[in-house]
């Protein structure tokens, strides 16, 4: 047990942005679609996690679509491409969860990005 909290430290020493946990999980979309891929858990400017129903292809590239929350911003959604990493069931067997890595995010999606943060996520304790 001890080896393995160890090993969880040693990835998050190695993480350059901290990702934070949002309040609630965001719809995102595959590209233009009306299909859900999955609910945003978290997110920086860097990556994203997540949960979805069905597993989702690892070392894929994705084009996705996140509505936002009304009253958020000047703007309805925000447009990314990520590349989806890493893959597992959740602790409830009937999800599974994604981490993304996110590509070429231009200046003012970023922007939004660490707007939803500072609106939407949740303060853990130290």
């Amino acid at each position: 047990m001890v080896e393995e909290q160890a090993g969880n430290n040693r990835g998050r020493e190695r993480r350059k942005v901290e990702r934070r946990h949002l309040v609630f999980y965001l719809r995102v979309f595959e590209g233009m679609s009306t299909h859900v891929i999955g609910h945003l858990v978290d997110v920086s400017t860097k990556g994203a996690m997540l949960i979805s129903d069905d597993p989702i292809p690892v070392d894929a590239t994705y084009h996705l679509r996140m509505r936002l929350p009304s009253g958020s911003a000047n703007r309805e959604e925000l447009l990314f491409t990520a590349s989806s990493k890493w893959c597992r069931q959740d602790v409830n067997p009937d999800f599974y969860i994604t981490g993304f890595e996110i590509h070429d995010l231009n200046p003012e999606t970023a922007r939004y990005i660490h707007d939803l943060i500072d609106d939407f996520s949740f303060n853990e304790p130290a």
